[in-house]
């Protein structure tokens, strides 16, 4: 272990990995177990929408604080998907999909603009978090099967 050799229960050669080029090194820092699938992105990109709606759609508070707040929630859900072995976090951006579809009819505030908006807004959040998207040809051990 202080040594830095392989696991007792492993058989391999451990080898240098620093001697790779500097920006495949860094490369790899950034991205390694994280891609970015266009589900979620767009699903990062309704989020910051949804913090938009009173410059946008004229959404007063109440209605305004909640897009506000679940579009963060919605961010940060969706960039914390990004990462493969917690895919399966993807799940929690339907419940918040269904809450905005659904608050425009729970909580004053909105117009009929801003209604439709959060209407088609959760609706699509819903549909974008179902596929897994893209995986990678790493490997995480045990994890592999997390991502589903």
């Amino acid at each position: 272990f202080w040594m830095g050799g392989p696991a007792l229960s492993e058989n391999q050669t451990p080898g240098a990995d620093l001697d790779r080029p500097v920006f495949e090194v860094l490369k790899e820092f950034v991205t390694g177990g994280v891609n970015f699938p266009w589900t979620l992105a767009a699903s990062t990109l309704l989020g910051a929408l949804l913090m938009t709606t009173p410059l946008l759609f004229g959404t007063q508070p109440p209605l305004y604080f909640s897009d506000h707040v679940v579009g963060c929630l919605i961010i940060m859900v969706a960039v914390t998907a990004m990462a493969e072995v917690v895919r399966p976090v993807r799940f929690l951006n339907v419940v918040l999909g269904a809450w905005i579809a659904v608050s425009p009819f729970v909580l004053a505030g909105g117009e009929t603009l801003a209604m439709v908006a959060d209407v088609v807004i959760g609706l699509a959040l819903i549909v974008l978090s179902l596929p897994r998207g893209t995986r990678s040809d790493q490997h995480y051990g045990g994890w592999d099967r997390a991502i589903v």
